[in-house]
């Protein structure tokens, strides 16, 4: 399945093989790793094996991991995905932004359209997010972008030693749709 998804500054597109170097180049990152739990150092390979489950995974409407792409200068600058809970007929959305592109309005750009595709195109009924909370950043965008905190589940993730607590946050179709 070849899915691109447009907004007005980037392009949402499969991951192709090659953009397993760009990954490891933008996931290479210490403050990444701190807030996701991305192993770092962060290999290429990794970065192959994770790409290389990808087409299956689209096809079976599991999962739609997805390039950030700034169109003008044509550069990976990050990810997005939904994973599809079909049962429940809810999508989990994770994203991440390289470092050098955070501040910039990449990730709210990318949670807005990545919403449209998850209620208009998939029908879902909820998408959620999860995020550290001490990930102000990221809480910001969720926020900005129309969800509701639901809760902190209290030492939930264990990232370097120490327990996080995580913040969860969702929307509704019928309050987006409104």
């Amino acid at each position: 399945m070849d899915l691109t998804l447009e907004s007005n500054r980037i392009l949402l597109m499969c991951f192709k093989k090659e953009d397993a170097y760009r990954i490891a180049e933008l996931a290479n990152n210490e403050e990444l790793a701190n807030i996701l739990g991305l192993p770092h150092p962060y290999k290429i390979d990794i970065a192959q094996e994770w790409i290389a489950t990808q087409p299956e995974l689209i096809k079976m409407g599991i999962e739609y991991p997805l390039t950030i792409i700034d169109k003008q200068v044509k550069e990976i600058v990050g990810t997005i995905t939904i994973r599809v809970d079909n049962k429940n007929n809810k999508g989990e959305l994770g994203y991440w932004i390289g470092r050098d592109f955070w501040g910039k309005g990449y990730a709210s750009e990318a949670v807005n359209r990545m919403i449209e595709f998850g209620f208009i195109e998939l029908h879902l009924n909820k998408i959620w997010a999860s995020a550290i909370s001490r990930n102000i950043a990221s809480i910001k965008v969720l926020e900005k972008s129309g969800f509701q905190k639901e809760g902190t589940l209290r030492q939930n993730k264990l990232l370097l030693d120490t327990y996080e607590d995580v913040d969860v946050f969702g929307l509704l179709r019928c309050d987006y749709i409104k």
